[in-house]
């Protein structure tokens, strides 16, 4: 049980010994069943994302204990005069929530591409997930962008 006053969340760089705790967050919140009980792919993703320079991966502590973590992505665009962070996922354990992780996280997260010089960000959600359906990014001052849809084809490699 978490202590009922208001403790400082702690932002840090995600490390390799993290890797148990953000699959235990994944499976609570019903996400990627197909990562392995024993952590390799989620390792092997990881290992392939921390070695990419424009790859940010971010977690919250509370209390010494890690609630929520952020991935980001910077993305360079032909048509545009500059770089986006590109955010894929924000997740925070349920009862974490309205603790100020998620907007710590992503105050983190915009100060990081201001750093990087990106001139925006864009944060991927579905509008089935309940940060949608209560307004999360809008209270950060996020829009969206009704003019713009976002499909996707998955892609067979020809494995297995």
């Amino acid at each position: 049980m978490w202590p009922l006053k208001k403790t400082k969340v702690k932002i840090r760089p995600l490390r390799a010994d993290d890797i148990g705790t953000v699959m235990q967050l994944h499976r609570e919140l019903g996400w990627n069943p197909a990562f392995k009980d024993d952590g390799s792919t989620l390792r092997q993703r990881l290992s392939a994302l921390t070695a990419e320079e424009d790859a940010l991966l971010l977690v919250a502590e509370l209390a010494g204990r890690v609630v929520g973590y952020i991935h980001g992505e910077i993305v360079t665009y032909l048509l545009f005069a500059g770089r986006e962070m590109l955010v894929s996922e924000v997740f925070v354990r349920d009862e974490a929530r309205g603790r100020g992780v998620g907007t710590a996280l992503m105050a983190r997260i915009e100060a990081e591409a201001v750093k990087r010089k990106c001139f925006r960000i864009s944060v991927l959600n579905s509008r089935e997930r309940e940060s949608y359906k209560r307004g999360f990014y809008p209270s950060l001052g996020y829009e969206e962008r009704p003019q713009t849809a976002t499909f996707t084809k998955r892609l067979d490699w020809g494995e297995g």
